[in-house]
């Protein structure tokens, strides 16, 4: 093994070497510049979801935008062959309108 690596020593300089940065490429002035920029980004970007947040809350609080309509009434919607085990059997587990009118 020992040879091995001294003929790789020799074919490989180490001044042919390079060192990784954490990007893949720049210097650390250029890394430094792309992390700073980043974080301006990050404080811009903050505000602005922060601001959507508080539109949505707002709006979800109002009660502006209601779907309590059912809708048409296919006849494909409610096929049982059998009723569910619970309840009175007509009704989905999860469908807590229609248990609230049994």
């Amino acid at each position: 093994m020992s040879a091995l690596g001294r003929s790789l020593r020799r074919v490989i300089r180490p001044s042919q070497l390079r060192v990784r940065t954490i990007g893949g490429h720049g210097s650390p002035e250029e890394i430094k510049q792309g992390m700073e920029w980043w974080k301006k980004v990050t404080y811009v970007s903050l505000p602005v979801v922060a601001g959507a947040l508080v539109l949505n809350l707002f709006a979800e609080i109002a009660g502006s935008h209601h779907h309590d309509t059912e809708g048409p009434n296919y006849g494909y919607m409610k096929i049982r062959n059998k009723p569910y085990p619970w309840g009175k059997g007509d009704c989905n587990f999860f469908d807590l309108q229609c248990r609230r009118n049994e």
